[in-house]
């Protein structure tokens, strides 16, 4: 009888290894917690914090690019309207996303309390086991954004 438990135990600790390795980076935060950082960051004005989440080409934001990216959010910032919507960002919330290996996709309808106009598809890719926005836009490229960029699906 204890035979027949220890493949029962050990395919429920394959299972939950996989599970939990599929959605969670080396510090144990999912693409969710770094769409929700983010969101949080460019609420509270903290454009290092939100810029650090993000990627490029398949490398985090670094140099130029993540020069970049601070001087996009800080326009965006500074075009902000209303200032409660800097207030809900700031409790922005994320339930969930859909995660395929190295990639996730953090769905429109996944991103709650949060201003309109934000709640978009976010694509994120796993780089050195740690979770990014992936902005899909090459610095190199003579686009000049690195904002991350919406899904179309």
């Amino acid at each position: 009888m204890n035979r027949t438990r220890r493949p029962a135990a050990a395919a429920a600790v394959a299972i939950a290894l996989t599970l939990g390795g599929c959605s969670k980076d080396e510090a144990g935060t999912g693409p969710a917690q770094t769409v929700q950082t983010f969101m949080r960051a460019i609420g509270a004005n903290e454009p290092d914090t939100a810029c650090a989440q993000v990627s490029t080409a398949g490398k985090p934001l670094a140099g130029t690019a993540l020069d970049q990216c601070r001087v996009g959010l800080a326009k965006v910032l500074a075009d902000v309207q209303d200032p409660g919507d800097l207030e809900k960002l700031k409790a922005a919330r994320v339930t969930g996303a859909q995660v395929d290996g190295d990639r996730a996709t953090v769905k429109a309808a996944q991103i709650a309390d949060v201003p309109d106009g934000f709640q978009n598809d976010v694509d994120l890719l796993r780089i050195g086991g740690r979770w990014y926005i992936d902005s899909k836009t090459d610095p190199g490229n003579g686009s000049g954004s690195t904002e991350p960029a919406p899904s179309t699906g």
